[in-house]
């Protein structure tokens, strides 16, 4: 039983990091997390961490602002849109490919194209699921 709940518990906590590792983070929210993580290394005595998260929180306080932030936002869009791009482009590379295989009967690289096709369509998926939530990240920035 505990291994059955496990299982989605984890997949959950992972669905939950991967949407939080999408949002948009303001400033204050930067800072907040990374008390939460300081308050967490100091109570476990992990005094390298403990260090380089006062850095941070230092380089957050003097550094971050508004303007800091939708900047931020709008790169992680644009290097999304990019990637989006040259993942769109395997796939149609891919997809010649696999019409060449066709023309020769070649069954092997038939398998083969088929696979790599099906591995860019999810990451073009993935890709498109983390754009979309960063334009709208970035949507209620402005």
């Amino acid at each position: 039983m505990k291994k059955r709940l496990s299982v989605p518990l984890l997949s959950l906590a992972a669905l939950l990091v991967t949407q939080q590792a999408f949002a948009v983070q303001t400033c204050a929210q930067k800072e907040a997390a990374l008390n939460e993580q300081l308050s967490y290394a100091q109570q476990h005595n992990n005094s390298h961490q403990v260090a380089g998260l006062k850095k941070a929180l230092a380089e957050v306080k003097e550094n971050c602002t508004a303007s800091s932030v939708r900047r931020d936002a709008e790169q992680d869009v644009e290097k999304l849109q990019r990637k989006l791009e040259e993942k769109q482009q395997d796939l149609q590379e891919s997809q010649q490919d696999l019409q060449k295989a066709t023309a020769k009967n070649n069954a092997e690289k038939m398998a083969k194209y088929r696979a790599k096709i099906a591995e860019k369509q999810a990451d073009i998926e993935k890709i498109t699921a983390e754009l979309q939530h960063k334009q709208q990240g970035l949507r209620t920035l402005n």
